[in-house]
């Protein structure tokens, strides 16, 4: 629904002061504002007994902290400081705010189930700390060993990839020889940033398959960089891609039709765990819209259509697994809030 600019964010600000307020996230510009910040995070924080919003800005370079009284004129003005897009969460409902070029406030509210935690020091233990090695050869740390901005979200997914591959190995014993194999690889930050997590108690080997030979090389280097043992990359399309003594296979937003070469690499491969994060889905449109039509309220929504169709995609894709044998479960990779592509699809061999 479209509000005033002026309704919408005195809404949010009285959102935030609320004692079911868990964070907010301001992200982008009006074309009549000039935010100081790419971005702003704010969540409440207990210190000495007095509630708290904590606001962490980022301006692409550096983090900057500060905590704010729930009354401060300082949260007026960052809501009103020229963000696009505001998103602010409770226990219950997440309010969210888009404005327009016309410089109109689209509104939304919908429904969550979010846990509100006033803890000051709330940093979630990672699987590989900030300043692992691996994460400077990469350049996405800095010389202090913290985590780039610019690389917070992408620091985000590798954690959360690493937590939900390990539940996949226990039939491993350590120092089990394990050979990985990364599907559409890219620069390699996260082939490289798995083979190291995993030889920490594994023996591994890792390709990784690119078909962009720049993108190979570029991986190349990071791997020299880092001096990784165990790991080669490969100019190649997937389809054409040798599989042979597979063990892991990782897709993570390969585009296109890739994701469906990931998968029949998988089956041909037959190896052990399958970790894909599926990314286009315009390809595989046809193979459900005849089902879809027949929903009688398909097709007079755009963005409804699209999101169905994007789901009975993802929903035929774990089908195709599990048609193969595979025990398969669709899960949320990480929050939206960090890429829109979140659903993961991970497949293990009965």
């Amino acid at each position: 629904m479209k509000r005033t600019i002026e309704e919408a964010l005195a809404e949010a600000r009285e959102r935030i002061i609320r004692d079911d307020f868990v964070r907010a996230i301001l992200t982008g510009k009006r074309r009549s504002g000039s935010p100081q910040f790419q971005r702003i995070d704010l969540r409440p924080v207990e210190i000495k007994g007095q509630t708290l919003i904590q606001s962490v800005a980022h301006d692409g370079k550096k983090d900057f902290t500060k905590n704010l009284e729930l009354q401060s004129a300082e949260l007026q003005e960052m809501l009103q400081s020229g963000f696009a897009n505001l998103i602010i969460d409770s226990t219950s409902e997440s309010y969210q705010i888009q404005i327009t070029k016309k410089e109109e406030a689209v509104v939304g509210v919908s429904k969550v189930r979010l846990e509100r935690v006033l803890s000051h020091d709330r940093q979630k233990e990672r699987i590989l700390s900030e300043d692992h090695p691996i994460f400077r050869a990469l350049e996405i740390s800095d010389s202090t060993g913290r985590i780039k901005p610019s690389f917070r979200d992408k620091y985000i997914q590798i954690d959360q990839l690493f937590r939900i591959l390990a539940p996949t190995l226990t039939s491993y014993p350590s120092g089990s020889k394990l050979r990985l194999v990364d599907l559409a690889s890219g620069s390699a930050v996260l082939t490289l940033a798995v083979h190291a997590y995993l030889s920490e108690k594994f023996e591994v080997e890792t390709v990784g398959i690119e078909r962009n030979p720049q993108l190979v090389e570029k991986a190349t280097k990071f791997t020299q960089e880092a001096a990784l043992s165990g790991v080669g990359f490969m100019a190649s399309e997937i389809a054409a891609a040798p599989s042979e003594s597979v063990d892991i296979v990782l897709a993570l937003h390969a585009c296109d039709t890739a994701t469906d070469d990931a998968i029949n690499y998988v089956i041909r491969s037959q190896a052990h765990v399958a970790l894909i994060v599926p990314c286009c889905h315009q390809t595989r449109g046809e193979a459900v819209e005849e089902i879809a039509k027949r929903l009688p309220f398909f097709g007079r929504d755009g963005i409804i259509d699209e999101r169905l169709l994007d789901l009975a995609t993802d929903a035929l894709r774990g089908q195709r697994l599990r048609g193969a044998g595979y025990s398969v479960d669709i899960v949320e990779f990480v929050g939206d809030e960090h890429t829109a592509r979140n659903l993961l699809i991970r497949g293990v061999c009965s």
